[in-house]
């Protein structure tokens, strides 16, 4: 009996490995170059257009079917979460980052590029020390407020679990905090945003977090603030000794 030859269709578009199979250092270079470049251009339109040639994807038209398979997606593959960074220019040297994320191997990375296309925002990068991962993020504040929340409430929430439905609600009052500046008052950021922060990370119990508790966080920024408290007390005594 003649076996007949599997008829399997051939990848038109993107970049198809083998499991196991890294991708090469000369892509993960042009894409270095393309995302250093748009750091200083802030040219989404090309951007897009280079992300596009590099991977060999097809333009992509947004539709409302489109953005109906994207919501789907996004309920399945993508993570809100929050993290936190020591950082001296910070106001109580801590700087919280929320952010939007989807991940996937190069062989599917044409969704990836349908994000970026459908929020017109965004990144797209190697995922460190990974075969051929690559993440799409969103963690401009303001994009996530406009763009992503506006998206989750139109097309994922109708849908969605209850548990990623309040994780973006989460987000939703995380942002609303830093527009009402919370993480510039010491009180509100140890008992408002820190407290979101926790519920909101994805890395617990991990070696290399930079808290490891949501009580480590706030002592932490306790700390922060006892010396511009004494800076504060300093100036006021030299003032009034100078009226006098």
């Amino acid at each position: 009996m003649q076996i007949k030859p599997l008829d399997i269709t051939i990848v038109q578009s993107g970049i198809f490995l083998k499991p196991g199979e890294k991708i090469s250092q000369e892509i993960l270079e042009k894409l270095r170059k393309i995302n250093k470049k748009y750091s200083e251009t802030k040219n989404f339109p090309e951007y897009e257009r280079s992300v596009r040639e590099l991977f060999k994807l097809k333009p992509v038209q947004i539709k409302e079917k489109t953005m109906q398979f994207l919501a789907g997606f996004c309920e399945g593959e993508a993570s809100m979460s929050a993290g936190a960074k020591k950082n001296s220019t910070s106001h109580f040297k801590v700087y919280i980052d929320p952010e939007f994320n989807l991940t996937q191997h190069v062989n599917g990375i044409s969704n990836l590029y349908l994000a970026l296309v459908s929020f017109k925002t965004g990144r797209i990068r190697h995922k460190i020390s990974s075969n051929a991962t690559f993440v799409f993020t969103i963690d401009n504040r303001q994009n996530l407020k406009e763009k992503v929340l506006p998206f989750y409430e139109k097309y994922v929430h109708p849908f969605g679990s209850p548990v990623k439905v309040r994780r973006t609600e989460m987000l939703k009052k995380l942002l609303s905090l830093f527009d009402e500046k919370a993480h510039l008052n010491s009180d509100r950021m140890i008992n408002e945003v820190l407290p979101l922060w926790d519920a909101m990370r994805i890395q617990v119990g991990q070696s290399n977090e930079t808290f490891q508790s949501l009580g480590e966080a706030q002592d932490y920024i306790r700390n922060a603030v006892r010396p511009l408290s004494s800076q504060g007390l300093v100036l006021k005594h030299k003032q009034k000794g100078d009226g006098n």
